[in-house]
């Protein structure tokens, strides 16, 4: 009975990759899952790589079939390599900002850390489109264990693309990151409270009935770039993951039900700005 139900969700899942959102389409972690699956399969994705450029790939097909005007940017690593983001971009000066890091640490396939954040971004690609006003970022180049930079560097280069006047109005800004495994659900910031970015997710938790704690971090996730560069941003994750950095950090781990929570307090925090 269990095998039929894991391959009913498959079949739910790749129908879901290519349907047409109507207006309050859903967030299906089944869907997010499916595309975590592809990421996590191509192995260890340390910035620089063959993998990372091939994840790069993925996103950059989904991105462009559901219709977003799709980019690319370079990164300079420290070892003369180069990363790239992929950004998906819809008309207007951007009111959100959502993006998930595409690298990993090596000596693991990186599913949690961060094939989940990337299979979200993309399902909510979907649920999203035809919106204004957004940009969806996959960046490279996360892991300063790898790059050995003091900044995380795909989305140091991702602020450093905005103007100063295109930043202020961005009124929600997220970095999906490790949303997978966890027994606790938090919403992460730089700061000793709330930013308005975590106050409008947490508020958006509660509205939902899913239950996510503010938690304060010393800048573990992209999010440290874009709030040290004047936008108040938010890491979203589950808490804690014994396998982080390690060859455990596999697939068959992530819970599609941990990236639906998290991608629906996201798509709610996401209309609510656009609003």
């Amino acid at each position: 009975m269990r095998r039929m139900s894991a391959g009913v969700a498959v079949l739910a899942a790749c129908a879901l990759v290519g349907a047409t959102p109507a207006s309050g389409a859903r967030f299906h972690g089944t869907a997010a899952k499916h595309w975590a699956a592809k990421i996590a399969a191509l192995g260890q994705r340390p910035a620089g790589g063959a993998h990372e450029r091939q994840a790069g790939a993925i996103v950059r097909r989904r991105l462009a079939a559901l219709g977003y005007d799709v980019g690319v940017q370079s990164i300079a690593l420290p070892n003369g390599r180069r990363s790239r983001n992929v950004v998906g971009r819809t008309d207007g000066a951007p009111r959100v900002l959502i993006v998930a890091h595409m690298d990993g640490a090596r000596g693991t396939r990186a599913a949690n850390d961060n094939a989940s954040g990337v299979g979200a971004l993309l399902e909510l690609a979907r649920v999203l489109r035809g919106r204004d006003r957004i940009r969806f970022a996959a960046l490279g180049a996360e892991e300063r264990v790898v790059t050995g930079s003091r900044y995380h560097l795909g989305s140091r280069r991702l602020v450093r693309s905005f103007s100063r006047s295109r930043l202020l109005r961005v009124r929600f800004a997220v970095s999906l990151d490790m949303i997978g495994v966890g027994t606790r659900l938090h919403v992460r910031g730089l700061e000793a409270a709330p930013n308005r970015s975590a106050r409008l997710a947490l508020r958006r938790a509660r509205a939902l009935g899913i239950r996510a704690t503010y938690l304060e971090d010393t800048g573990q996730s992209d999010h440290a770039e874009l709030t040290r560069a004047g936008l108040p941003a938010a890491w979203m994750q589950w808490r804690w993951d014994v396998c982080w950095h390690e060859p455990c950090d596999r697939i068959r781990r992530v819970k599609h039900w941990k990236l639906g929570k998290a991608g629906r307090v996201v798509l709610a925090a996401a209309r609510r700005a656009l609003d």
